[in-house]
């Protein structure tokens, strides 16, 4: 008899779950239909959610990617900075809903992602332990913590960058008090020691920075940024390291820098394009009229020589 009875609870146990499961489900689908009515959403210059779909088992997001800012055929090696970044995005705002509900029904979300200008697509399975997990660990970040830690996963994943035909961004590392960024540097094509065009670099770091902030959606996103920075006093640290000599230079820009980036500043500061084309006039004229014609250095004209013959 107390075997019966046994057997008659587990059962009506088993029941209710099954029955609370399929009620999370149900809310789950409704929750989907609705988000997936509103699609495609607009993400700025990034790209489109494109739909969001629930087949009973698997939620299915899937995205357009505009491969100007990260190619999708490199993002297959950064899996797990994507996961992180797509845990921290879900754990605010309308859709930490989503979140809850996918937890609750224990079914897995997969995204994908498809290339505007390729076509390549990559796909990512997470689990919903996975999204509690970064639920916990996102969920007492402040939103300007948050927006710190997705500009630096959105520029990890595309790593490594050429910035030019002679300076590669390399490494990115993020610390309690500041960004840094490790560069690798030809020498061999720059021709001159790093110590001595340092502080050039920082100010043309710091112009870049200013011209990072025209521009639209992406311009906003650069200054909401900035100001995160500021508000979490984080600065941000760059070390060039040259192949040839193995040599190291290194300069910190604070957050009173940035300050005075985000006040105008830095505005109407020639670019790194900018030097990059002066400097590149200077050597078609030296070439035309002789190496003596004139002297370049760290950003300067020193001087151009007179030739009576020219």
């Amino acid at each position: 008899m107390k075997g019966m009875i046994k057997s008659l609870m587990l059962v009506i146990l088993a029941s209710v779950l099954f029955a609370s499961c399929d009620e999370q489900k149900k809310e789950l689908k409704s929750l989907v239909e609705k988000m997936n009515s509103e699609c495609p959403l607009p993400l700025g210059d990034i790209g489109s959610v494109n739909s969001i779909m629930f087949d009973g088992e698997v939620v299915e997001m899937k995205f357009t990617s505009n491969e100007s800012f990260a190619p999708v055929s490199s993002l297959s090696n950064h899996q797990q900075e994507l996961k992180e970044m797509l845990g921290m995005s879900f754990s605010k705002g309308s859709n930490d809903k989503l979140v809850e509900k996918i937890i609750a029904a224990g079914v897995n979300f997969r995204s994908v992602f498809v290339g505007m200008q390729t076509g390549e697509k990559i796909v990512l399975e997470v689990t919903p332990n996975d999204l509690k997990t970064y639920a916990e660990k996102y969920s007492n970040m402040t939103d300007q913590q948050k927006l710190i830690v997705t500009m630096y996963i959105g520029t990890k994943v595309k790593l490594p960058v050429a910035i030019d035909n002679m300076t590669k961004l390399v490494g990115l590392s993020l610390t309690s008090d500041a960004l840094k960024y490790k560069y690798e540097v030809n020498d061999a094509e720059t021709g001159q020691n790093m110590d001595s065009a340092i502080s050039f670099m920082k100010y043309i770091t710091l112009s870049q920075m200013a011209n990072s902030l025209k521009g639209g959606m992406m311009g906003e996103r650069n200054r909401q940024f900035y100001q995160a920075l500021i508000d979490c006093n984080q600065g941000a640290e760059y070390e060039y390291h040259e192949l040839q000599t193995g040599k190291k230079a290194s300069f910190r820009i604070s957050t009173d820098e940035i300050r005075e980036v985000l006040n105008g500043k830095w505005d109407n500061q020639p670019t790194a394009q900018e030097w990059e084309n002066l400097g590149n006039a200077l050597e078609e004229f030296g070439q035309s009229y002789g190496g003596d014609s004139l002297a370049y250095d760290d950003g300067v004209v020193d001087s151009v020589v007179y030739d009576e013959n020219w």
